[in-house]
């Protein structure tokens, strides 16, 4: 199975509501920066709660998958979500009430894989002050 078609597989889990689906594209040990947290994500169930956090947070939410470019263990790729702000929102420093706000967040993956096709680095790139601003926790004018 190529990096898109992996990565199609966990949009899919990620829009049925699957953490454990989504996660299982992650090495047990996987590494994942994330431009929300100030640590790395730490093991495929670090990547699974997050997935949960986010459902949690945006019932709704649904992933696209859009253009995947592969060049051997190295993959990157273009990705939207879009939600509805209906849960508790995790950040670092604790959790923003629900605000019913409408969420459009694009963004992008570069990772590295294993020979069997699991991610072993992830690094996502979103802009983390729209999000806020669409939740209505910052203006950014």
């Amino acid at each position: 199975m190529n990096a898109r078609e992996r990565y199609a597989t966990a949009v899919e889990a990620f829009n049925r509501d699957d953490p454990a689906g989504f996660a299982a594209l992650y090495a047990e040990d996987a590494i994942v920066h994330d431009p929300q947290y100030p640590q790395p994500l730490s093991g495929r169930a670090a990547v699974e709660q997050d997935v949960a956090d986010v459902r949690r947070a945006m019932p709704d939410a649904r992933f696209t998958l859009g253009a995947v470019m592969q060049d051997g263990a190295s993959v990157a790729f273009e990705y939207g979500l879009s939600g509805t702000h209906l849960g508790p929102l995790s950040l670092p420093d604790g959790e923003l009430a629900p605000t019913g706000r409408k969420l459009e967040l694009p963004g992008a993956v570069f990772a590295r894989l294993d020979a069997e096709g699991f991610v072993v680095e992830e690094r996502r790139y979103f802009d983390v002050a729209s999000m806020l601003a669409q939740v209505g926790l910052i203006d950014v004018g």
